[in-house]
């Protein structure tokens, strides 16, 4: 239950419903994610970020630096050229280099590459898979759910909702320079579970964006 003294202090958009859609857009309809189940039981997310969007072009359609303290994730382009940056290195690649590591703890991002001459479509994934709070198709639905929601109601996402969802799934916002992971993860705790989840009432998933499996299950 949220009261309105929260609702005044945070305000939050009317959540679409986009838990049983099997993709969603982000921002402006930059980027499509597609939610995927490999042959071996792994999921993926196929992305697409289209080359005529403003978002693609200006390099803004990824998400800015983070770290994911629990898993590696893997990169693979299918078509197009995206950029990495990968602990303080920039790396360029194509469909031609293959599976792309970001090991757990590293700092980066990513975004279209300006050389790329069309859409920029690849696959990534985390792993190991099925960890409690770990960087997953919930963290994703929820990230994007909720930001696109912000952009449709013209307000700016609260940065304490956006620490929370990404802490629940051990991923943290993080500066251009080396900052110790235990600093990093104290302050976020605080503003994510202390302002976001106790004092704000915000949550880290909600069920509009996303179903645990057992309730699908249920129905």
């Amino acid at each position: 239950m949220v009261y309105a003294w929260q609702l005044w202090l945070s305000p939050r958009p009317q959540r679409s419903v986009i838990a049983s859609s099997s993709h969603i857009y982000s921002n402006d309809d930059a980027a499509l994610f597609e939610f995927l189940k490999e042959d071996d039981g792994r999921w993926v997310v196929r992305e697409t970020h289209y080359i005529n969007n403003p978002l693609v072009k200006d390099g803004l359609s990824g998400p800015p630096l983070h770290i994911h303290w629990k898993q590696a994730e893997y990169f693979q382009v299918e078509q197009g050229v995206i950029g990495i940056h990968k602990d303080g290195k920039q790396i360029r690649a194509t469909k031609d280099d293959g599976v792309i590591e970001v090991p757990a703890g590293t700092r980066h991002k990513f975004w279209s590459h300006p050389s790329s001459q069309e859409d920029l479509i690849f696959r990534v994934w985390a792993e190991p898979q099925g960890l409690d709070n770990s960087f997953d198709e919930k963290f994703i639905r929820n990230l994007i759910g909720y930001q696109r929601d912000c952009k449709m109601a013209n307000m700016a996402p609260s940065m304490f909702q956006l620490m929370l969802i990404c802490y629940d799934c051990a991923t943290l916002a993080t500066p251009p320079f080396w900052t110790p992971l235990w600093l990093l993860s104290s302050v976020q705790y605080i503003l994510a579970y202390w302002i976001g989840g106790r004092l704000l009432g915000y949550k880290p998933s909600y069920p509009e964006y996303y179903r645990e499996p057992r309730d699908e299950k249920a129905i």
